[in-house]
Formats: structure tokens, C-alpha cells, sequence
């Protein structure tokens, strides 16, 4: 079952990367002759850069299946929670974290957002640990979705 999340910060944040993008393809067309490998390999990693960051946002819903919770931010970060894990699972008004993904290890807490409304606060049993963020541990994971009351019924079915 996907669970879709905020699309318009996302949105935003792709339009900022195809103007920086953009601007970097004009600085570098003004480069000295003799160039092309140096454009190619700069115009490439912008572009991977561009779909990574920009583009896999769009892509990438949350996601339950096979006993686990799927949270994704783009392709780039991606939290497996076995849904046994799970004590508890709250709406929240309002994240007061920063949007983005951040791994606040003192807190031992996750936050995936991409806006600062429809928010669901998980609890977990136990940490556990994510590959992406330097093997950290959290047992509190902060993310959005679009129906934070569906994503809680059927996060309660599941369990």
C-alpha cells in the first residue's frame, strides 16, 4: 500500500537544482577551447545530480509491504522499519523539525519531510540502525504524508 507525501516542496526544490544546473551548462560554455571532456564529465554529474535530488522525490512514495514500513525521500534515503517494531504511531499538527532528511543522533531521531504539515511521529521498541545515514541509530522516526488518518488505520491493520 503507497502512502503519498507533500509534492510542492519538492517541486520547488527541483526547480532550484534546473537553475543551478542551467547555470552551471552557460558558465561552463564559456570555458577555453579544448573542453569537451571536462563539459561532459561536469555536465553528467550535474545531471545525475538533477535526478537524484530533483527528480527521485516525485518518484518515491512511503510504502507497506511484506511486515515492513517503507520510508523514502527520493532514492537517495530510504528507512525499513519492521512493523513489529512499532509501539506507537501519532499525528502531528505541526513538525517543528527542519524539512529534509536529518538523523539527530543524540536524540536518536529521524526525520524524512518535505513540508511541515500532516506529520506522523513513530516510536520504536528498539533503534535501529540506517546504512545511508553511517550505521546511526534512531527509535523515533518524523516523516509526511498526504492522509496521515489512512496512513494510521492502515499502519493498525497491518500491526
Amino acid at each position: 500500500m503507497d502512502f503519498e507525501h507533500d509534492r510542492k516542496p519538492a517541486l520547488i526544490n527541483l526547480a532550484v537544482w534546473t537553475v543551478a544546473a542551467i547555470w552551471i551548462i552557460v558558465l561552463m560554455a564559456f570555458l577555453p577551447s579544448q573542453r569537451e571532456l571536462f563539459l561532459m564529465a561536469v555536465g553528467g554529474t550535474t545531471v545525475l545530480a538533477l535526478v537524484v535530488v530533483g527528480v527521485s522525490p516525485l518518484l518515491t512514495p512511503h510504502r507497506i509491504e511484506d511486515g515492513v514500513l517503507i520510508v523514502r525521500q527520493g532514492w537517495h534515503s530510504k528507512a525499513v522499519i519492521p512493523l513489529p517494531l512499532i509501539t506507537k504511531v501519532q499525528q502531528m499538527e505541526r513538525i517543528e523539525a527542519k524539512e529534509g532528511v536529518l538523523l539527530d543522533a543524540f536524540n536518536r531521531t529521524l526525520v524524512m519531510t518535505d513540508s511541515k504539515s500532516n506529520g506522523i511521529r513513530i516510536q520504536l521498541k528498539e533503534a535501529i540502525r540506517f546504512p545511508w545515514a553511517f550505521w546511526k541509530k534512531a527509535d523515533v522516526v518524523i516523516f509526511d504524508v498526504s492522509d496521515p488518518q489512512r496512513f494510521i488505520a492502515e499502519v493498525g491493520k497491518a500491526l
